[in-house]
């Protein structure tokens, strides 16, 4: 299996990735609310509240735009900043762009793209301030504005990552346009997308993956069911295994998938109730057969797994060893299912979540949290469906504020498409 997370097409994504900051650069405002110019204004990167010495971020009182010390801001993302002091230049360099900005000037470029900002870069007590957004999304970075704290909230491209997934494929046939208007929208970064051989007809997922790629979207083939992990029926994983590898080799290089997303969850059969050691014993078989699946048909195609938080409360049978643990062992990444409505407390996202995160961290692998949208039988604080979007993002960017801190968080994932539309509509 290949570790890599992002996109190998890398020539490709860099185009693809310069011409989405663009489009984001030109269409989203370079400032944040202003609610008192005397209020101090907080930066964090990744959680991280930057403590800022030789010169404060403020707010251009002509624009309105946050204005941040470039070396710092773009330091902390990772990338190399370099001052010309003779042409008054700052270029900030990174695996996802090259950008340069003139003082004075109301113009970054971008890969040599020019793009038009509202406010310039100014050299303030001998320090070149930057508008940071401008800066922050031409480093494929997410910025987030959370106004009760005056905070300005950062998170690296490599934790930025925002999933879905789509369980009907025959949408992608008929609402594709809006399925891909939609991830733009929201800036989706992974769709995890079910795969059937029959249905829609292949030509349909070549074009829905090639115009995600085209937009800096990876796509994972989705299955998974619950009784798979009866040995009768691994047949049906080989075949669905040999199904996706099949496509992949008869499709061009953007029109592939990237990897094997299962979602298989025997703790809803009758038989957890009744011998929860057989059941983890067969979940670990059905895991062993498909790493050996994979591995003999295509290594290059990641494998991750959607796992419920409490998993790590249970262990591998005749051992004291985090059942977690060895299922993050296996896999390349997981989606943990932190099903609840709330970021904090005890019994929130991130308290629940934080133990996989930690083991995930320990063994070099990478997590996504996800939270749900559809009604849940167990309690109305295990999803968002009673809720609204803006509360859940509300609550998204405290988790991400939260655990972006820890090497293994790499983003948030909704579940699932279907019914975050319904969650938008209902807001409207």
């Amino acid at each position: 299996m290949n570790i890599a997370w992002f996109n190998p097409f890398v020539p490709m994504r860099k185009t693809i990735v310069c011409l989405v900051l663009i489009q984001m650069l030109t269409s989203i405002p370079l400032f944040f609310p202003v609610y008192s110019l005397n209020t101090e204004l907080g930066v964090a990167v990744n959680g991280e509240k930057i403590v800022f010495t030789n010169a404060q971020p403020y707010i251009d009182e002509q624009t309105s735009s946050t204005m941040v010390p470039v070396r710092e801001i773009a330091e902390k993302l990772g990338a190399e900043v370099t001052w010309d002091r003779s042409l008054e230049q700052v270029t900030f360099r990174s695996k996802y762009a090259t950008s340069l900005l003139t003082i004075g000037q109301k113009i970054i470029s971008v890969d040599g793209k020019q793009v038009e900002v509202d406010a310039p870069a100014v050299l303030k007590n001998d320090r070149t301030m930057v508008p940071l957004r401008a800066v922050s999304e031409s480093l494929g970075a997410d910025v987030d504005w959370v106004g009760e704290r005056n905070l300005v909230l950062i998170t690296s491209a490599d934790k930025a990552q925002r999933s879905t997934w789509i369980w009907d494929s025959k949408l992608i046939e008929t609402d594709g346009d809006s399925i891909l208007a939609f991830a733009a929208n929201q800036k989706l970064t992974a769709i995890y997308l079910r795969y059937e051989k029959t249905y829609p007809a292949q030509d349909v997922y070549r074009n829905f993956i090639r115009r995600a790629n085209e937009q800096g979207i990876k796509v994972e083939a989705l299955a998974g069911q619950s009784d798979w992990i009866y040995e009768d029926k691994h047949i049906y994983i080989k075949q669905w295994i040999a199904a996706v590898t099949q496509y992949n080799a008869s499709v061009g290089a953007l029109e592939r998938f990237q990897g094997f997303h299962f979602d298989i969850e025997p703790y809803t059969l009758g038989m957890w109730k009744t011998n929860q050691t057989w059941v983890l014993e067969r979940w670990m078989a059905t895991i062993r057969f498909i790493e050996s699946e994979v591995n003999n048909t295509d290594r290059s195609m990641t494998m991750a797994f959607d796992i419920p938080f409490w998993i790590n409360t249970l262990t591998v049978p005749g051992s004291s060893y985090s059942f977690s643990a060895w299922l993050l062992e296996k896999a390349d990444s997981v989606v943990i299912m932190a099903y609840r409505n709330k970021a904090l407390g005890s019994n929130g996202i991130i308290a629940v979540a934080k133990s996989i995160i930690l083991e995930a961290a320990t063994l070099k692998k990478q997590a996504v949290i996800a939270v749900d949208t559809l009604s849940s039988k167990e309690a109305d604080y295990t999803t968002f469906y009673k809720s609204n979007s803006s509360l859940m993002e509300s609550e998204l960017k405290q988790v991400k504020e939260g655990l972006s801190p820890y090497p293994s968080y790499i983003g948030i994932a909704i579940h699932d498409y279907v019914r975050w539309i319904d969650l938008l509509n209902a807001n409207r």
